[in-house]
């Protein structure tokens, strides 16, 4: 299977282009009005592309623009999704960052951790739109988020303004979005902090200056109150990267350059890695290490053979285009240190992906190595997010494949209806459910703090 099993209480809801056009119809208006805009040559390129995402993501996905406060995208309920629509009934969110010291002690806090910005934009959108609605307004955010931030990283890496924008979709608007976005936390699809971290890095190496430094460290504190799991694939990638260049320039500018956004990133992040630490050693266990290697980490990982992403099929999970073009670049410019940083970069974390095996029966000596110097490491249940970074990687490389050549916008259609046919016909897609009401049990926290680790019960 590809996610859990449905819950008995799930009511799926079908909306036909028979039966409900008109929302396909604001769909296509909301496509037709920022494609207007982004048609504005007096605009900066940067928001020309961001207005031309937002109407493709809105035709493409539709009618999901036109049911958002109808209806909860994807699977509903699900462990994660109620457990984070409770949670932020419960207001856990403001309780982590407006008494900290208290919030050790809290077992809400202790469970969700201190990665709580998810939940605070939620509270940004719930200022005109109920919960649920509000969680599907951040799964559009972080569906066009995702798409722009890659492709301003191919975009950095030489590729044109229409070649980025079609070697950034495939990050953006990738099965592994629709998955998280179908059954899991709303945070697990805001691939987009990831690919703005790496474009802000890239600068930084490039330009230097104490802006770009800043802002790569900030947007590492933004993915890790985001996402624990960003922040881990971008620590991750930091070093692999700053490695390549000090075996091959160990005294230039670009090793100091990327030492500072290192060293700025801690510092950034330092107050969130130290709360959860904190949170992690609070008064109840929150597992057992072990059990999160085999029950977990194990499983929710990225597999050599059979190929999958987390029981995703390689062939429709990535981009064959992307592929292509980044083994291209592999071989063929190989030479340059920006393509040789990114395919360290690739190898470094597509070791973390794969979990505590390579193969069955053979153990990760990378895996095993980050979990016993790493701090709380071990509470990494989903390796394959730092396939992520791989991802990321071969866009760039990708990238770098397409300097000095401009991609035709016809190209565009294609890539629409193949997104069409691999993507949306795919079982991961998510569909329509009916909301409905649910209460945190006021005894939730004996059954998930305990050892058996039992989901929320909610009656």
């Amino acid at each position: 299977m590809y996610g859990p099993p449905p819950d008995p209480r799930q009511l799926t809801l079908l909306y036909t282009l028979g039966d409900d056009g008109w929302r396909y119809a604001i769909c296509l208006m909301f496509c037709l009005v920022f494609g207007g805009v982004a048609m504005i040559r007096r605009l900066p390129p940067e928001l020309r592309l961001l207005s031309f995402i937002i109407g493709q993501v809105a035709l493409l996905t539709a009618p999901f623009a036109a049911t958002m406060t109808e209806a909860v995208y994807g699977s509903f309920p699900t462990i994660d999704k109620s457990g984070s629509l409770l949670f932020y009934l419960d207001g856990v969110h403001q309780r982590v960052l407006l008494s900290p010291l208290d919030a050790v002690n809290d077992p809400a806090a202790r469970l969700i951790g201190a990665h709580v910005g998810h939940l605070w934009l939620t509270a940004l959108f719930d200022l005109t739109l109920e919960p649920f609605a509000a969680f599907n307004a951040q799964a559009m955010f972080n569906l066009c988020l995702g798409w722009w931030a890659a492709a301003l990283w191919a975009r950095a890496l030489g590729a044109s303004w229409t070649a980025a924008a079609l070697l950034g979709a495939p990050f953006g608007m990738g099965l592994h979005v629709f998955r998280d976005l179908n059954w899991y936390t709303i945070e697990k699809s805001a691939v987009g902090w990831l690919a703005l971290y790496a474009w802000a890095t890239l600068n930084a190496a490039r330009r230097g200056g104490a802006a770009w430094i800043a802002a790569a460290s900030a947007l590492f504190f933004v993915s890790a109150f985001m996402n624990w799991y960003w922040a881990m694939v971008e620590a991750a990638g930091i070093v692999a990267v700053t490695a390549s260049f000090a075996l091959r320039d160990p005294r230039g500018v670009t090793l100091r350059r990327l030492v500072l956004v290192g060293l700025g990133s801690i510092f950034a992040a330092s107050p969130l890695v130290l709360l959860q630490l904190a949170l992690l050693q609070g008064p109840q266990t929150l597992g057992d290490p072990e059990r999160f290697l085999v029950e977990r980490a194990a499983l929710d990982s990225v597999s050599l053979w059979p190929p999958l992403w987390n029981r995703l099929e390689l062939t429709r999970a990535l981009s064959l285009p992307v592929i292509l073009l980044a083994a291209w670049a592999a071989r063929a410019r190989r030479a340059e240190p920006e393509t040789w940083a990114l395919i360290t970069l690739a190898a470094a974390l597509l070791a973390l992906s794969l979990g505590p095996q390579i193969l069955p029966g053979a153990p990760n000596p990378v895996y095993y190595a980050a979990r016993a110097v790493v701090p709380g490491f071990w509470r990494i249940a989903k390796p394959e997010v730092f396939f992520e970074g791989v991802y990321l990687a071969l866009i760039g490389l990708a990238a770098i494949a397409c300097r000095g050549r401009d991609a035709p916008r016809w190209l565009y259609p294609i890539w629409a209806v193949a997104w069409l046919l691999i993507v949306r016909t795919h079982p991961v897609y998510p569909g329509f459910s009916a909301p409905i009401e649910q209460r945190l049990a006021p005894d939730w926290a004996e059954h998930v703090m305990g050892p058996n680790e039992d989901p929320p019960k909610t009656p």
